[in-house]
């Protein structure tokens, strides 16, 4: 990322950890009184800290889902030169024939296998292969509009579609995901959409399903063709091998600063 780019993500996560402090200190502060009244067992239990951290732990996980990382990348996308927006709609139209076979597709493999079996892994170039070379006649379409978490527009005409979803999504928003992603790739067969997960909850560089295994009945979790996780996501946005390695570094130098201000004036130590 160049110096103004790097500049801008700072500013960004500064303004949203303001808010989150100001939220909880000021508009929303914590009060004792109401975790007694609320749960007089659990708060008899444990020491009211566990219950204050656990307060600012859900207004600040909250925060971070309320698109702030998709923010982050739109930042990154733009910082390369591309054109980028945040919940962008594309509008597409199918004939009546792929969009049922998308919902078929999306219907099998959410469906838990049989007992005793296993669940294929899923294919996702085969089936676009499948999509784009039938020959049904079908006189009937449909119009659809799926909405990106981010999009983006490369200098060389490229469009790239990001579904971003929590690092453990569930069935519903992984099935969310594989359609959206069907949807865009049949539609638009020159277009680059994924499924798109901020960081491995595995840790970085193992395998994803050490740690959740939900999202492999609808994707093969190793095909970047289609699915990005850490640092493939980012390093694919920022068009730079460093991307995540210097996001990394920025959301840990205002952590020190926002770190030092909940301390004093959250948890008033």
């Amino acid at each position: 990322m160049n110096s103004e780019t790097k500049e801008r993500v700072r500013l960004h996560l500064q303004e949203v950890m303001e808010r989150v402090i100001q939220k909880r200190t000021v508009k929303e502060p914590f009060i004792e009184e109401e975790i007694a009244v609320q749960n007089p067992f659990g708060y008899a239990l444990v020491p009211v800290e566990v219950w204050k951290g656990a307060k600012f732990e859900r207004s600040f996980v909250t925060t971070l889902g309320q698109g702030v990382l998709e923010q982050v990348g739109k930042i990154v996308a733009e910082g390369t030169g591309a054109v980028a927006e945040n919940q962008y709609d594309k509008h597409l139209t199918l004939t009546s024939f792929r969009l049922k076979t998308i919902d078929r597709i999306i219907k099998n493999q959410r469906a838990a296998p049989k007992k005793g079996e296993k669940s294929p892994v899923p294919d996702l170039f085969e089936e676009l292969e499948a999509l784009s070379h039938s020959t049904m006649d079908d006189d009937m379409y449909g119009d659809v509009v799926v909405k990106s978490d981010l999009y983006v527009h490369r200098k060389d005409g490229r469009e790239e579609y990001y579904s971003f979803k929590t690092v453990k999504p569930n069935l519903d928003q992984t099935a969310e995901a594989k359609k959206n992603l069907l949807l865009l790739r049949a539609g638009d067969p020159k277009c680059e959409a994924f499924f798109a997960l901020p960081s491995n909850p595995a840790g970085e560089g193992r395998p994803y399903a050490e740690a959740h295994t939900v999202p492999n009945r609808l994707f093969n979790m190793n095909d970047e063709r289609f699915v990005l996780i850490g640092s493939a996501l980012w390093n694919r946005i920022g068009q730079d091998e460093n991307t995540y390695k210097e996001l990394l570094e920025i959301f840990q130098e205002i952590g020190a600063w926002s770190s030092k201000r909940i301390r004093k004036e959250y948890f008033q130590v």
